[in-house]
């Protein structure tokens, strides 16, 4: 289960092979996660952004991303954005596990 742990460890673990690299890490979270819709990665603009979502016969559907101000030895403070147990789809066809990003890089699902 990708998400919050505790007060202040978020998981991540993408265990589906067939779109990224698996992980399993940890990061100190500084905030709490957000759904958001959109990442510019490469300042073009923004690209629509979902959770990769396992269902249990094995298929793959969408579902929403989240993003949330984590620790980053390398960074100081970044956005996390993680999603389902097989990553995430950016655009048509971008696949990531989890990405680190500054906050002008995301959008935000309304609250």
């Amino acid at each position: 289960m990708n998400g919050p742990i505790g007060k202040d460890t978020l998981w991540v673990e993408v265990s589906d092979e067939r779109f990224t690299e698996a992980v399993q890490r940890s990061f100190k979270r500084v905030g709490e996660p957000r759904r958001v819709t959109a990442v510019d990665l490469d300042g073009t603009g923004p690209q629509p952004l979902r959770a990769l979502e396992l269902a249990g016969d094995g298929c793959v559907g969408h579902g929403p991303a989240h993003a949330c101000v984590v620790e980053d030895s390398g960074s100081g403070l970044v956005w996390l954005v993680y999603g389902g147990a097989a990553g995430l789809v950016i655009g048509a066809a971008v696949f990531e596990a989890y990405l680190l990003v500054d906050r002008e890089a995301l959008v935000f699902a309304e609250e």
